[in-house]
This record gives structure tokens, C-alpha cells and sequence, in this order.
């Protein structure tokens, strides 16, 4: 691929912080010389344009948003034949010590994703957890293992991701 990709980074969310996340994939792979857009899964119609795509998820109970699913599974042929990125963004990402790894396994679709459309690459991200959205079984559980409530995110580990789908972009 080359410099100029046309890259679309299409995202669901529920509160926000998945849209954050996407955005700044999106800056930063415009940074490194590619077209992008940055939509809502719910407002990209087709693939057509696009040598790449960048897409991602807000996790709630285990799953992706809907709409989400349903923009995969609906485009499963062509996400299949142009490199893809996934991600989440869930309660703790993947580097959170303790219960990471554990909540890597989000979402439950993930696997069928995987056959679908083979992602170069696949991540989770932590996002912000408001207290009142949680319910007081789930805070005590949340706090029990280290969580932390407010802006989770990473923002030098998802630009790190970002600068290094930049460069397999550039990569011939």
C-alpha cells in the first residue's frame, strides 16, 4: 500500500470514548500521509474508496454495540479482501494487570470475526467508566480488581497502534 491510503476508521460507541479513540487513530494516520475518514459504523453506506480500514468497538457485556456486528457482518466480503484493524474499547484493556488478559477475550464475537475477515490485528483498549454507569454489584467487583474509575485510556498506547498501522500502510 502506499502513502496515500484512503483509510476509513469507522467506529460505535455508547458514551463517547470510542469515537475519542477512533478520532485520534484517524490524526494520527493522517499525520503519516493517509485519506481518512473517521464515521460512525451507522454512517458509512460502503467500502468502495477504501484500501484500508480501521474499525472499533465500545464493549458492553461482552459484546460489541450492535450496530457494530451488524456493519461487520454485513460487510464481511469486502472487510475480507482489504486489510483491517479492529478494536474495543472496554473496562480495562489489555495491559491492565490482573484481569487484562482475561478481559481480552471481549468481545464474544471476536472469534467470527476473525474467520470473517482474518484483521491484521486486533486490540483492546480501556476507556472511561463513569461510576453511575455501573451498578453497585459491578463497582465492587470493578475496584476489587485495581479498576479505576474516570479516563482510563492510553492515549501513547493508541498512538503507538496508530503509528504502526501508518507504517504497514507505507509498506509496500
Amino acid at each position: 500500500m502506499s502513502e496515500g491510503a484512503r483509510v476509513l476508521v469507522a467506529y460505535a460507541t455508547g458514551h463517547g470514548s470510542t469515537r475519542d479513540v477512533a478520532e485520534r487513530i484517524a490524526t494520527r494516520l493522517a499525520e503519516a500521509g493517509a485519506q481518512v475518514d473517521a464515521r460512525p459504523v451507522d454512517d458509512v453506506d460502503n467500502l468502495a474508496g477504501y484500501d484500508a480500514v480501521v474499525l472499533g468497538s465500545g464493549v458492553y457485556h461482552q459484546s460489541w454495540i450492535p450496530s457494530a456486528t451488524e456493519f461487520l457482518r454485513a460487510n464481511s466480503a469486502a472487510l475480507a479482501a482489504r486489510p483491517v484493524w479492529l478494536f474495543s474499547v472496554g473496562s480495562f484493556g489489555d495491559t491492565h494487570r490482573g484481569i487484562g488478559k482475561l478481559m481480552r477475550r471481549e468481545p464474544r464475537e471476536i472469534g467470527e470475526f476473525h474467520d470473517a475477515i482474518h484483521p491484521r490485528e486486533y486490540r483492546v483498549f480501556a476507556g472511561v467508566l463513569q461510576r453511575h454507569q455501573w451498578p453497585l454489584p459491578s463497582r465492587l467487583f470493578f475496584h476489587a480488581f485495581g479498576g479505576r474509575f474516570g479516563d482510563n485510556r492510553d492515549w501513547p498506547e493508541i498512538e503507538g497502534w496508530a503509528k504502526s498501522i501508518a507504517r504497514t500502510l507505507k509498506s509496500p
